[in-house]
């Protein structure tokens, strides 16, 4: 394995990385101390891209498993909680609606017979077949919202109000802050421990050989299942703060492309090291921040950087500095060989 910059540096040892997450945390801890509502609002929406792009690596980077749909749970919890919390006509849902804490609990158990349906479904085939599959599901999500349009709004999305909680108001940017940054620092601390737990050493080992893994006895189905299931889940954490943050839950959340954002942020970061995530969502909302001043198609010179990443940062710029993680080319050879047992 080639030896990362961040090792040459002498900062891939544990206490040093446990305390540069420490320092990080003070300073995002006190950050809406000095930054205003605009600001503030950026870095909510770093915060946000990171668990999403990071319950992605779940997946991609520990599992091997590529999937296009990651924002069907992204966008199925946004919208159960806008529609418990705004009393749409559904049975058990009272006309006035219910509180954020029942409506939170509400898309969060969604989320999870999503992702059970949805990776029962999928997990049938494997690699480019497993990876369109997801999409597809993603895809009727999407659709489904425009044809309940009593019940979602359709075209013109849900009104999302933050409401009080615990008496203190989320209207206010400075409280709706500190929610979120609670909710991703739990959320990141929870993924970490898992991919740090004997459950992410059997994702390990799938990813590297599932042969071998079944061999082993372990069933790789249902770890597949479980993993999936997981990253739903805080996908799904992730897509009702983005629904708050931005006071509305349109299609746009379930749209494939979403998903998408989560994949390239993800490359750029470095699959499989969880905390790439953060690298990954930082350079996208910065480039996409500079580049919107700066010229009109700013989306295509983003496209050239991606390319550009993959073709000379295969390991994202986390294995760029640690010499950790998967490159492009590893997934991309998980998707052959997958395809090759399957004709086999």
């Amino acid at each position: 394995m080639a030896v990362g910059l961040g090792q040459r540096l002498g900062l891939g040892s544990r206490r040093v990385r446990l305390f540069g997450f420490a320092v990080l945390l003070a300073v995002f801890a006190a950050l809406p101390q000095f930054l205003g509502s605009y600001e503030s609002g950026l870095v909510v929406e770093f915060m946000l891209f990171l668990v999403f792009a990071a319950s992605y690596d779940l997946l991609i980077g520990y599992t091997g498993v590529i999937s296009f749909g990651h924002a069907l749970p992204f966008g199925t919890a946004a919208y159960v909680m806008g529609i418990a919390m705004a009393g749409r006509p559904l049975p058990g849902i009272p006309e006035a609606g219910v509180s954020l804490p029942v409506a939170v609990v509400l898309a969060l158990v969604a989320v999870v017979v999503v992702s059970v349906l949805t990776g029962y479904l999928a997990f049938q085939q494997s690699g480019v077949y497993f990876a369109m599959l997801t999409l597809a599901l993603s895809m009727v999500g999407y659709y489904f919202v425009f044809e309940t349009t009593a019940i979602t709004g359709g075209d013109n999305g849900l009104l999302v109000f933050r409401p009080d909680l615990l008496g203190l108001p989320l209207s206010d940017y400075v409280t709706f802050y500190y929610l979120t940054f609670f909710a991703v620092v739990l959320s990141f601390l929870a993924m970490w421990r898992l991919v740090n737990s004997p459950l992410g050493r059997v994702l390990v080992i799938i990813r590297e050989n599932e042969e071998r893994a079944q061999f082993l006895g372990y069933n790789t189905f249902r770890y597949k299942l479980a993993v999936f299931i997981v990253a739903g889940f805080f996908a799904g954490v992730a897509g009702m703060l983005q629904g708050l943050f931005l006071s509305i839950v349109t299609p746009d959340l379930l749209h494939w492309s979403t998903g998408g954002d989560a994949l390239l942020v993800t490359l750029i970061g470095g699959m499989g090291t969880l905390w790439g995530a953060a690298l990954g969502s930082a350079f996208l909302l910065g480039a996409r921040e500079m580049l919107t001043g700066i010229i009109e198609g700013w989306p295509i010179i983003l496209g050239i950087v991606y390319v550009l990443f993959v073709l000379f940062f295969p390991s994202g710029i986390a294995g760029a500095l640690t010499g950790e993680g998967r490159s492009v080319w590893d997934t991309v050879g998980d998707l052959r060989s997958s395809d090759e047992s399957d004709g086999d």
